[in-house]
């Protein structure tokens, strides 16, 4: 049985917290249900930024939660100025540092044109999966980015794909986030991590190539592996993107860093979250797992959590 509850939220770095909140709401459906400034020293110790304090935005949208965290400038207590580094210019969907959430959508054409049309592209079209694929056959995507750079899917399930609430009665064009999915460096070693360590449930896996997926990803010759992974048969779940072309060997991200632009974080429940702590620690290195920490209940509605990053640097937060 899996130690992981649930998958509560994903949550990004961002700047102008103000203009991100107006470019979702706007443009793709989400809801500002609520705006709170956190500080406090256990912050600082949880993400390893001591003296950070955060504005933090939660978007909703249907289901589930995107956060949105804006650092404060402050003067930490080595004198580091607390800034934002912006997401490299020519960041491409085969770069380990890639991280995007799927929302899913009912009409891929409507969705794309009600404001995604005016964003950066990553696709060169709206794209519909071969039927040679059999695992993603007739899936209609399309990939861009808000306006600070984060990449983002919408996404439409056929009839005989994905979880049975994107199939249900519903009025609404954006309904919710299926996946959070991430650049790997090593399928397995991504597997050993997220399923043999945390628990998570293998629930599909395939290898998508050709020129659709090439329109898709803004590449060419592309080859991915895709692996599929949730905590329990509902909810949002996270997908590995392995890619084997055009470029075996994919720019790293060195250094993460809470603040980065590029930092996501998968905040996860977790059941018994000191003996997840310390079957990590006996073989995880130490500078990528933070201790635990005690935390305000009224935020993630956990008491304890502690950050840990993945194989290729992707933050989560257990909480228990």
């Amino acid at each position: 049985m899996s130690n992981i509850k649930k998958l509560i939220n994903i949550s990004q770095t961002t700047f102008n917290l103000q203009e991100q909140i107006d470019w979702y709401t706007t443009n793709l459906g989400f809801s500002c249900i609520s705006e709170t400034r956190i500080d406090g020293s256990w912050l600082g110790e949880l993400i390893g930024i001591p003296g950070a304090i955060i504005n933090k935005a939660s978007l909703e949208i249907g289901e589930e939660l995107l956060e949105l965290w804006e650092f404060e400038q402050v003067t930490t207590q080595k004198n580091d100025k607390i800034e934002p580094i912006p997401i490299p210019e020519d960041s491409q969907s085969n770069d380990l540092w890639f991280q995007h959430i799927c929302i899913v959508v009912s009409n891929l054409n409507e969705a794309f044109n009600k404001g995604a049309s005016n964003a950066t592209q990553i696709s060169r079209s709206l794209v519909t999966l071969p039927e040679s694929n059999k695992e993603a056959a007739n899936i209609e995507a399309v990939k861009i980015k808000d306006s600070l750079g984060h990449p983002l899917e919408l996404l439409k399930f056929p009839k005989d794909k994905g979880d049975q609430r994107w199939h249900k009665p519903n009025s609404k064009l954006f309904m919710g986030i299926d996946h959070t999915a991430i650049g790997v460096s090593d399928t397995q070693k991504s597997i050993k991590f997220y399923s043999e360590l945390l628990g998570l449930k293998i629930v599909g896996n395939g290898v998508n190539t050709g020129k659709e997926q090439d329109d898709l990803d803004g590449l060419i010759n592309t080859k991915v592996v895709i692996t599929s992974l949730r905590p329990s048969d509902n909810g949002m779940g996270i997908e590995f993107l392995d890619y084997q072309l055009p470029n075996p060997i994919r720019r790293e991200r060195l250094n993460p860093r809470a603040t980065d632009l590029n930092e996501w974080r998968i905040m996860l429940l977790v059941e018994d979250i000191k003996s997840i702590h310390n079957k990590l620690s006996s073989i995880w290195p130490a500078n990528s797992m933070g201790p635990i920490i005690s935390i305000p209940s009224s935020l993630w509605g956990g008491t304890l959590a502690f950050q840990v990053r993945d194989p290729d640097g992707h933050a989560l937060i257990l909480l228990n």
